[in-house]
C-alpha cells in the first residue's frame, strides 16, 4: 500500500473509532508508523484527509451503487443496492456520525457534498426510471420521486447517528435494521 493510501486507511480507522475531534494528524502519523513530516508531505492538515476520505466515499458510491447494466433490474438487485449502501455507511461511519459538524466546519467539504448529493438525486431518478422500465415500480410522478429520494437520503445520512444517540451499537444488527427500514420505505412502491 502506498503511503498516501496507508495514511487514509489509518485515519479512517481512527476517525471511525474515536471521532475526528479526538484524532490529530500526529495520532494518524503515529498509528501509520510514519513521521508527521511524511504525513504533511501528502496532506497539509486533517481537513485534507477528511476531504480525501469523503472523495473515497463518493467514488465508492458512484461505482458500487449501480444496477447491473446488462439486464433488467430485479427486486433482489434493489435489495442488494440498499445493503451495499449501508455497508458503505458503516465503512465511513465517522462522516455520518459527525455529518452536520463536518459540513459546517469545512465549506470545501460541503461543496463536495452538494455535488455528490446532486449526483445522488440524479442517480435515484435514473434508478426509478430503470425500475419502472423493468416493471418493478409504477412510480412516475417527478414530485413523488423527489419525496422518496428525500426520505431515502435522510435515512442514509442519519441512521448511524440515530443508533448512536439512542445508545445502540453500530453493529451488523443495527446496520440490518437500517436496511430493513429503507426497504420498508421502498416496498410500497414495488409493483411486484
Amino acid at each position: 500500500m502506498k503511503t498516501k493510501e496507508h495514511i487514509l486507511s489509518t485515519a479512517l480507522g481512527l476517525f471511525n473509532q474515536k471521532g475526528t475531534n479526538a484524532v490529530t494528524t500526529n495520532h494518524i502519523a503515529e498509528a501509520a508508523g510514519i513521521s508527521p513530516g511524511n504525513l504533511y508531505y501528502h496532506f497539509r492538515n486533517k481537513d485534507e484527509i477528511i476531504r480525501a476520505l469523503y472523495a473515497q466515499l463518493s467514488a465508492r458510491n458512484d461505482v458500487e451503487l449501480q444496477l447491473p447494466p446488462n439486464r433488467l433490474a430485479t427486486i433482489d438487485d434493489v435489495q442488494a443496492l440498499v445493503r451495499t449502501n449501508f455497508t458503505i455507511l458503516r465503512d465511513y461511519a465517522f462522516i455520518y456520525r459527525e455529518f452536520a459538524a463536518l459540513m459546517q466546519a469545512d465549506p470545501e467539504l460541503h461543496k463536495a457534498y452538494l455535488a455528490a448529493r446532486a449526483r445522488g438525486y440524479f442517480g435515484f431518478r435514473a434508478l426509478i426510471a430503470v425500475l419502472a422500465q423493468a416493471g418493478i415500480t409504477n412510480l412516475s410522478d417527478p414530485a413523488a420521486v423527489t419525496r422518496l429520494a428525500d426520505i431515502c437520503w435522510l435515512i442514509t445520512e442519519f441512521w448511524l447517528s440515530s443508533l448512536e444517540v439512542s445508545g445502540q451499537p453500530v453493529d451488523e444488527a443495527g446496520i440490518e435494521r437500517g436496511v430493513e427500514l429503507m426497504l420498508h420505505v421502498l416496498r410500497p412502491y414495488f409493483a411486484v
